[in-house]
């Protein structure tokens, strides 16, 4: 009985994140838009005096096509901040250093939907990007932090959330709806105080989202279940 009422919840959650991405269909505002904004990001650097862009260091397609599917995975930035990322918080961060915005979520939100939709179909490998070096070290931190993942969601979420039917919900985000945007960071927030969406206190919820998309291996960027 309970197994049955945890599925049911898993569900729902997948239910409540399809019904985001299914209204992003429509013209306006939905997610073909917010994947064209992020593209102009990428593109083009909001500051005229600086035309130094994303694309600028990282314009071929056929480099930066699997990067969606290698994350979560560990980032080597300068110490002591290199660390486990998401996908949207490497965005977030790298917005913030080059971009210098105030305010990095919702280019990072754009960005992280552009680089999904240009990844679509390939397989979910975090941590490791076809044709590129394999660092067993960050391999290493890309584990403990799976590991940390599992302990938490155990304390605070398995008891009504079984992770096997939850961690597919995981493919529907950035998830756009009523004219909003959220990343899978903020609506584990939400839910769950302790789990900073975006910032230097971001890690347990990057925890939590490795050990989610650690079960989805092997399955395709951009694929709903």
């Amino acid at each position: 009985m309970k197994l049955a009422r945890v599925r049911f919840v898993g569900l729902v959650l997948i239910a409540l994140a399809s019904a985001g991405r299914a209204s992003a269909c429509a013209p306006a505002g939905g997610l073909a838009a917010l994947v064209a904004e992020g593209e102009r990001w990428w593109k083009s650097s909001p500051d005229p005096r600086d035309p130094v862009a994303c694309a600028t260091c990282h314009y071929d397609p056929a480099e930066t096509r699997g990067w969606a599917a290698s994350f979560p995975k560990y980032r080597p930035l300068p110490p002591p901040d290199g660390r486990v990322m998401t996908l949207f918080q490497a965005n977030a961060e790298a917005v913030q250093r080059h971009y210098r915005l105030p305010d990095a979520e919702r280019p990072a939100l754009a960005i992280t939907a552009y680089l999904t939709s240009q990844g679509a179909g390939i397989p979910i490998s975090p941590g490791i990007v076809a044709g590129q070096p394999v660092f067993e070290g960050r391999l290493r931190a890309l584990a403990e932090s799976v590991g940390r993942g599992e302990r938490l969601y155990a304390r605070w979420c398995r008891s009504c959330h079984d992770a096997g039917a939850v961690a597919p919900a995981a493919l529907f985000f950035p998830a756009v709806g009523n004219g909003q945007v959220e990343s899978l960071e903020r609506f584990l927030g939400r839910h769950r105080p302790e789990l900073p969406h975006v910032g230097p206190d971001d890690q347990p919820s990057t925890d939590v989202i490795a050990f989610l998309i650690s079960r989805l291996t092997g399955r395709p960027v951009g694929v709903a279940p």
